[in-house]
C-alpha cells in the first residue's frame, strides 16, 4: 500500500522486484497473491492496528512533526466515509443495509478525525459505525475512542464537524471531554440556524455581528475569484440547551465568474472556543482547514488507492484490516510528501513522484543508504 499498489496482484510484482531491502523488511521471496489474500482474511487484530496508529502519531507528535500551521491550536476533523459498498453482504458487526428501489445495497462506514491543523493532516484515529446505527449516533463513541488515546497530549484541542452531528447532545459530549468544537449548523437545526443568523445578520448595523472582522484576498480558483468574509457574535451565550457555546460565526462567500456574475453563500457555525482564543483570520483559516479531511485523507483514499472501488478481499475481517492498513500508508504518504521530501519554497510532491522514489527506495540496493528519501522511510515505515 506505501508502493500505492491497488490489488494483491499488484503486491506479488512488487514482492518479485525487491531488491536491496528483502532482507531489511524480511520478505525473502515473491509472495503469491492468493497467499496474500489467505492471510488477510484471517487477520482479526484491529485493536493491534490501531495501536501501531496511535503510537506512530504519538511519535510524530514527540518529533514536533505534527505542529499547528496557520492556527495556533491543534484542530481534528472528524467525518464519515464508506470504506466498502457492494450488493452482496459481508460478515462484519458494522455492515449496514441501504435499500434501494430496485435492490438493497451494503456497506460498511466509517468515522475518521484527521489533524487538519498540521501541514501533513495525517489520520489520527478510525471507528467502524456500528450496524444499528449512524454518524450521529457513534460520535459519542468516537470522542471516548479519540480521547483515550491523545487525552494526556496537547495534540488536540478543538473537534470541527459539519452540520450532520450538530446537535446539543454532541455539544455536551465534546465538552464532557475536555475539548472545544466548531460545529456547522444548517437548516437541520433551524431554530438555531435563525439565530445565529439574527446576531450576524445582514445590513450595516452597528451590533458586533454585522460588521466584517476579517476577510481573505481574492483569490482565484477555476477562472473564478473567490473571497471569504467573517461575521461573528458572542449573544449566544445562555442559549438553551447550548450553554458550553461562546459565540457563533457566519463566513460569507463571495464568488465573481469571469462574466462578472457573483454568487454569494453564508455558512454558519456555532463554537466553544472563547472570543479572544483565535483572531479573524485564524477563524477563516481553522474553517477552511475542516475540508482537509476531504480534499486530503478521503480524496486520496478514493483516488489514489481506490478503497471503495477495488476491495482487495472480502472474507472474514479483510475489509476492516485493510482500511487500518491504508491509514497507516496514508500516514506514510503525507509525512513524506509534506514534511521530509518538501523544503518551505518547493511545491507539493505530485502523488505519481512519490510512487517512484518509494518504489525506487523498495527496488533498488542502495536507496536505503544514499537516496533523500531513505530517512524519512525508516522513520515512518
Amino acid at each position: 500500500m506505501v508502493a500505492m499498489e491497488q490489488s494483491f496482484r499488484g503486491v506479488e510484482r512488487l514482492t518479485r522486484d525487491l531488491s536491496g531491502c528483502r532482507r531489511k523488511l524480511g520478505i525473502p521471496r515473491r509472495v503469491p497473491d492468493s497467499t496474500l489474500a489467505f492471510l488477510v482474511a484471517r487477520l482479526d487484530d484491529e485493536a493491534g492496528l490501531r495501536q501501531v496508529l496511535v503510537q506512530d502519531i504519538k511519535r510524530a507528535h514527540r518529533r514536533k512533526a505534527l505542529e499547528p500551521v496557520g492556527v495556533p491550536i491543534g484542530v481534528a476533523a472528524i467525518d464519515g466515509k464508506t470504506i466498502w459498498c457492494d450488493r452482496k453482504q459481508v460478515d462484519d458487526p458494522a455492515c449496514q443495509a441501504m435499500p434501494q428501489t430496485e435492490r438493497t445495497y451494503y456497506r460498511l462506514h466509517a468515522l475518521h478525525a484527521v489533524l487538519t491543523s498540521a501541514s501533513s493532516q495525517p489520520c489520527i484515529d478510525q471507528m467502524l459505525v456500528p450496524a444499528e446505527t449512524n454518524e450521529m449516533g457513534a460520535l459519542p463513541a468516537f470522542l471516548d475512542q479519540l480521547t483515550g488515546a491523545y487525552g494526556r497530549t496537547s495534540l488536540v484541542e478543538v473537534v470541527s464537524m459539519d452540520a450532520g452531528m450538530t446537535s446539543i447532545e454532541n455539544a455536551r459530549k465534546v465538552t464532557t471531554c475536555e475539548l472545544r468544537y466548531v460545529m456547522a449548523v444548517k437548516e437541520s437545526q433551524p431554530t438555531l440556524l435563525a439565530e445565529i443568523a439574527r446576531q450576524c445578520g445582514w445590513g450595516a448595523h452597528k451590533q458586533v455581528g454585522h460588521v466584517c472582522e476579517a476577510r481573505t484576498p481574492w483569490e482565484h480558483y477555476r477562472g473564478k475569484r473567490i473571497r471569504r468574509e467573517l461575521f461573528r457574535s458572542s449573544d449566544i451565550r445562555g442559549w438553551p440547551g447550548w450553554e458550553s457555546a461562546h459565540q457563533v460565526w457566519r463566513v460569507k462567500q463571495t464568488t465573481e465568474d469571469r462574466d462578472g456574475t457573483t454568487e454569494v453563500e453564508n455558512r454558519y457555525f456555532i463554537t466553544s472556543l472563547p472570543w479572544g482564543r483565535l483572531t479573524g483570520q485564524e477563524i477563516l483559516r481553522l474553517v477552511r482547514l475542516h475540508w482537509g479531511v476531504e480534499n486530503g485523507c478521503h480524496w486520496t483514499m478514493d483516488v489514489v488507492l481506490g478503497e471503495d472501488a477495488h476491495p482487495w478481499c472480502t472474507k472474514g475481517r479483510a475489509l476492516r484490516m485493510l482500511s487500518w492498513l491504508r491509514l497507516l500508508a496514508y500516514n506514510a504518504w503525507r509525512f513524506l510528501r509534506d514534511r521530509y521530501l518538501r523544503s518551505s519554497s518547493s511545491h507539493t510532491m505530485p502523488w505519481d513522484e512519490l510512487r517512484r522514489l518509494v518504489r525506487r527506495a523498495l527496488e533498488r540496493p542502495t536507496a536505503w543508504q544514499v537516496d533523500a528519501i531513505a530517512e524519512a522511510a525508516t522513520a515512518t515505515l
